[in-house]
């Protein structure tokens, strides 16, 4: 329970803009050229009916479509409808200076295919992941099918989830919030709570009239 109220007051007293490491990038904003944008919302769900969260970007390379079809990242150009290439390690390494806030070098850029690290979700696979050598240890994570910025992780963020799986006791996947475990030991510190109150109030309130001592000459 301790551990429990602990968690909890941490991110509650937090900013929750940091622990998502908003500070660590900055995208550049581009405006959208419509003169080079031919297909419309409509034509790409026609040509992937299972599209979701379809998003039009302008990027280096044009206008571009981005979207879930089937769960997987896709990109097409909005001028052609054409896939966009896969980037490679090296497209990935100038995305990651071009986003990242500070100048601190490259350390390491890897693959992640098959397996995800515990820190990111395994529906973004397949992932670059670019870290950076600075304090913290922060790392940015880029779709490998479409470049786009997926992830964003330091060892703040890595420390909030860390206390966020000891507040909700889901010591495996870090998601269920509706574990029994939880539910107890809420309805225990509920019991703690409300049982000091009432301690509280009977050490507090005036003792009764008979019970004070005789005053002595």
């Amino acid at each position: 329970m301790l551990l429990w109220s602990i968690s909890g007051a941490y991110m509650v007293l937090t900013d929750i803009d940091d622990i998502h490491g908003d500070h660590l990038v900055a995208e550049p904003v581009l405006p959208i050229d419509h003169a080079q944008v031919w297909l419309t919302f409509a034509s790409v769900k026609a040509d992937y009916p299972d599209a979701m969260h379809i998003r039009l970007k302008q990027t280096a390379q044009g206008p571009v479509y981005f979207f879930k079809d089937a769960g997987t990242a896709k990109a097409i150009h909005a001028t052609t409808g054409e896939p966009l290439t896969p980037p490679n390690e090296a497209d990935i390494r100038a995305r990651a200076q071009l986003v990242y806030t500070s100048n601190d070098p490259i350390a390491k850029v890897s693959l992640y295919e098959e397996q995800a690290p515990a820190e990111m979700s395994p529906r973004l696979l397949p992932l670059y992941r670019v870290d950076f050598d600075a304090p913290l240890s922060p790392s940015l994570y880029f779709s490998a099918n479409t470049g786009e910025l997926v992830g964003k992780r330091y060892d703040g963020w890595r420390l909030f989830d860390f206390l966020w799986m000891l507040h909700i006791m889901d010591y495996a996947e870090r998601e269920n919030i509706h574990n029994n475990l939880l539910r107890i030991v809420s309805l225990l510190s509920l019991l703690l709570a409300l049982t000091g109150a009432v301690l509280a109030w009977r050490n507090l309130r005036p003792a009764p009239e008979s019970n004070k001592p005789e005053a002595t000459a």
